[in-house]
């Protein structure tokens, strides 16, 4: 850090440390200073860092509005006016000598102000990289550009949540090699602000709900897949779900994979035909297998591989299956292997490899395309400078009258639930919030509540603008913000400490406001009211929702300190998804229960047949909580 800070003087400091310094020694200090004049100079902003308007001229609402986040409540834990201290005096213009402490540069300093918070985990004074000095732009313009009318990119339009699951077989080191393999090309080749990539093991795949929650499967093992394991994939293709199989056993259609021990581990040529006609021709390592036809078969989609050989043995087949759009492609070429892998066995195969290399991420693109993902690139911002306080610090020292919001334009390492990856490109409201509860009180007693105000607080935020009472806006239990009862379009993530007699927490919380993908947005939302009903609402901002949100927020949580939950679940349940739905306890062949609403403690209650209405928790799956509920044991 040392090497990167100056003083006006030209001196650089060799090391840096915190001093506390005893009254007395600070008044001698005042005194010894008083004597000298110094003339403090604050730079000026650049113009070419000033934030310009929007360019396409489309209005928001939020803009220049003195009224957009509503009444100001009771009690606020710090000024969102963002004025300066008046007086000279403020920004030290006494007679006492200053040597300001600077980055490398006032224009990077300035860039610190201008520049939004990336997700930061982890940084140290050694990590901290040099960055380009031209680094600026307007966070409006590039949410613009994400908008539905400018962008072209596949949207998914399935309302399952945007999870590819990867299977590679039993559980060994060896397995878990593959999944890394498979999962890197993957990630080369999908939009990865619309995609998350999941290892699925079998016991998980054999339980959990995740034909529901996956819009790719790719099974990538040359192990016999179990009975009852190849029965739970069938089911998803007949669901309309979408298999990627790359060098495995997995087959069905009337197409058998067979041997061919000429092909085991050689660099062939193959011929791919795209979903157009028109032809690719590469090099490929060969798996040892092909596909031959059985006496009974699907008529083939449009995709086609074969190798450019006398036999013209098939490698590549696309087989559609069922009536609610299932399909798969099926490969026996190794697209998922680099041409450095291990089992690449001359250097004249290693530079055929490679020489193809970048077909080969056309034809694997060229397949997930046709399955129905997205493969356009975005390019990742460069990270700005900052600086990182402790979370100690942050946390712990934060007087009671100031408020704290970290607030972020994009993400790259967003965390969710259970240790789920988050999308959060841009586009999104991206917002961790501080609050201190008191243990002894109404909401101090039931901290499971805070993710339930916070949810509700994002859905009447906007609600509750003019005119958009209807957008269809709702909650989900425990903590998903909802499109209707469809398509999740945001979510909370609560993380609290217990410090004495105060709890300490960060609330977490990120939703679609201008980007369609990887689900979809609230602009979404406003333009399809739009169409519908001939009204011109227009569309909203990420700053100012943030902003609506975390006012609605202080007052639900007023109101729930003086009078309970009582006083805030009829607007949850005004909201939420669940009136009247019927889920199952235990898995999908348990029995039926009705939901009724939130026990004292923010959990579910259900009505059993008998007449009892019981608390019930999720069984810790992190794909839906909804799913496969259990009855707490009685003590």
């Amino acid at each position: 850090m040392e090497d990167r800070l100056h003083m006006d003087n030209g001196l650089v400091p060799q090391k840096i440390m915190s001093v506390r310094l005893q009254d007395s020694t600070l008044k001698e200090v005042k005194d010894q200073a008083s004597n000298k004049q110094a003339q403090i100079l604050e730079p000026k902003p650049e113009p070419s860092l000033e934030i310009k308007p929007e360019q396409d001229g489309m209005e928001h609402v939020g803009r220049d509005d003195p009224k957009a986040l509503g009444e100001e409540p009771k009690q606020r834990r710090g000024s969102a006016s963002g004025s300066e201290p008046a007086g000279d005096s403020d920004r030290g213009g006494g007679p006492i000598e200053h040597y300001h402490l600077h980055l490398s540069s006032c224009h990077e300093c300035l860039e610190l102000e201008n520049s939004t918070i990336e997700s930061v985990k982890f940084a140290s004074a050694e990590n901290i990289p040099d960055l380009p000095y031209d680094y600026s732009s307007s966070l409006e313009s590039v949410a613009d550009e994400t908008s539905p009318e400018r962008e072209g990119r596949r949207v998914n339009l399935t309302g399952k949540a945007p999870n590819i699951l990867l299977y590679v077989g039993s559980d060994s080191q060896e397995a878990l090699g593959r999944f890394h393999e498979v999962r890197s090309v993957l990630a080369d080749c999908v939009d990865i602000d619309s995609y998350v990539l999941y290892h699925l093991l079998e016991d998980s795949a054999l339980r959990d709900p995740w034909t529901d929650n996956c819009l790719l499967l790719v099974i990538a093992t040359r192990e016999s897949i179990p009975e009852d394991l190849y029965q739970k994939f069938m089911a998803y293709l007949s669901q309309g779900g979408k298999v990627l199989g790359l060098s495995s056993s997995f087959t069905f259609g009337g197409f058998q994979v067979t041997s061919k021990g000429a092909l085991w581990k050689t660099v062939q040529n193959l011929v791919f035909s795209k979903a157009d006609q028109s032809e690719v021709k590469l090099s490929v390592l060969s798996s040892g297998c092909r596909y031959q036809e059985g006496p009974v078969r699907l008529s083939p989609g449009g995709l086609q591989g074969h190798l450019e050989n006398d036999d013209k043995d098939r490698m590549i087949v696309h087989v559609p299956f069922g009536t609610h759009g299932g399909e798969a492609v099926l490969c026996q070429v190794h697209l998922e292997l680099p041409p450095s892998s291990d089992i690449v066995q001359t250097p004249e195969d290693f530079n055929l490899l490679k020489s193809s290399n970048f077909r080969r991420y056309e034809v694997l693109r060229e397949i997930l395309t046709t399955l129905g993902l997205s493969c356009d690139m975005k390019q990742v911002p460069a990270l700005t400078p900052l600086y990182l306080l402790l979370a100690a610090e942050l946390m712990f020292q934060t007087p009671q009258e100031m408020g704290l919001i970290a607030i972020a334009a994009r993400q790259t390492q967003g965390k969710g639930r259970g240790g789920n990856a988050w999308l959060s490109p841009v586009g999104c409201a991206l917002s961790t919030l501080l609050i201190s509860i008191p243990l002894r009180s109404q909401l101090g007693q039931r901290i499971p509540f805070v993710q339930h105000l916070m949810s509700v607080a994002v859905v009447e935020a906007v609600r509750s603008i003019p005119k958009y009472q209807d957008i269809n806006l709702r909650v989900k239990w425990p903590n998903d913000i909802y499109y209707s009862d469809l398509m999740k379009i945001g979510g909370v993530l609560v993380n609290s400490t217990l410090m004495g007699e105060t709890f300490h927490i960060l609330i977490g919380c990120g939703f679609n406001v201008t980007n369609s993908n990887p689900t979809i947005c609230i602009n979404d939302l406003v333009t399809e009211y739009n169409k519908q009903h001939k009204a011109e609402l227009k569309p909203l901002r990420a700053d100012y929702l943030i902003a609506r949100v975390v006012t609605v927020l202080e007052k639900l949580i007023e109101e729930f300190q003086d009078k309970g939950p009582n006083s805030v679940l009829p607007l949850y349940y005004r909201y939420w998804v669940h009136s009247g739905q019927q889920v199952h306890l235990g898995s999908a062949d348990g029995p039926k229960v009705s939901i009724v609403g939130l026990d004292d403690s923010g959990f579910l209650q259900v009505h059993q047949e008998g007449g009892e209405v019981v608390t019930v928790h999720p069984d810790g799956n992190s794909f839906d909580m909804l799913r496969n509920l259990i009855l707490p044991k009685r003590r």
